[in-house]
Order: C-alpha cells, then structure tokens, then sequence
C-alpha cells in the first residue's frame, strides 16, 4: 500500500519540489496550501486542498480525509528583511500556524513531521563549515520563528511521542533536472 504525504506549503518553491520527489519515490501526494505565495500551476503530484494551516477546522478536515503517513512541513514565510520589517506575521504565521498545525496533527493521530527549517537559525557563523552541531543563535525574526519551531517539535515528541526531522538548508536554487519546476 502506498503511503501517503501532506505537503503543506507544497505550491511553493522548495515544498513543489518535495511533492514532485515525493511522488517519484512512490508516495501518494496531497498539497495544503494558502495560496498567499505559492503557484496553483506548482501542484502537479496529487490533490491541491487550499488551507491555511492556521485553520485547525480546515486541517483537521484534510488530515481524517488524506490519513497521511507523514506530514511535511514547508508552509511559511521566508524573507529576512521582511520578517525584521514586520516580525508579527512571521510568529502569526510561521510560529503560531505551526502549533495549530501540530494540534491538530495530534488530535488526528498524525505524529510525524519533516521540518523545512532554515540555516538562519545558526545565526553569524561561530566556525565553518557549519554543521548539525554549530550553536544556534538567530539573529532575524525568521531564524527565531524557524528556531521555536524547532524547539516546539522537541517538546511535543517528548510529551505526544510525535517524531520529526528538521532540514536546516541553505538557499535552494534552481529548477529540478527535468526543468518541471524552477
């Protein structure tokens, strides 16, 4: 039986991406995506439902809908000069959507995540190069709501036996090799 993946953010660059190596791996795809800075024309590996992860009703619905296996994480703002101009949207956002994200996460029974994080919370590079272990220490509005983020899925596997993994990459670039998306 195929497993399936909830890609959230999964119209947007780095998350259009993920569906597409999803769906080569042989999952079942759906997209949940607010649309706010994501293409519609980005969704081609399954079902598109648009939500925004903040609507726990909303998420709820598509999480005992879909099922998923996995919940892949990538819904989010991602603009440092933006987030230090207008940090409120990005703890509303990023932060706070991502704790309704997790709730309703738990009370469906979905208890794994992919994180998309970011390299921005490693903050002015103590040594290079930087790896897993380099102390994090944001310093933009971004990296601390990515890093909370990240502290938040600490805790909830602590406490609700949920598992994740977070990606802490740097500036993806590029289109993919079958120049389906760029």
């Amino acid at each position: 039986m195929k497993k399936t993946v909830l890609v959230t953010g999964g119209a947007g660059y780095v998350g259009s991406h993920c569906c597409k190596a999803f769906a080569t791996a042989g999952w079942n795809v759906v997209t949940l995506d607010n649309l706010s800075r994501g293409w519609r024309d980005a969704v081609r590996w399954g079902p598109l439902v648009e939500c925004d992860i903040r609507n726990s009703t909303g998420v709820r619905a598509v999480l005992d809908t879909y099922k998923p296996d996995l919940v892949a994480h990538f819904a989010a703002l991602a603009y440092v000069g933006e987030s230090v101009a207008d940090p409120a949207i990005y703890y509303d956002n990023n932060t706070r959507g991502t704790l309704a994200l997790l709730e309703s996460m738990r009370a469906a029974g979905c208890s794994r995540v992919l994180f998309s994080s970011t390299c921005a919370s490693y903050g002015v590079p103590k040594h290079t190069p930087i790896d897993e272990t380099h102390p994090q220490a944001p310093i933009n509005p971004y990296g601390w709501s990515k890093m909370i983020i990240e502290r938040m899925l600490e805790d909830f596997g602590r406490a609700y036996e949920m598992s994740s993994v977070s990606l802490r990459y740097f500036n993806a670039a590029g289109c993919d090799p079958d120049g389906e998306l760029g």
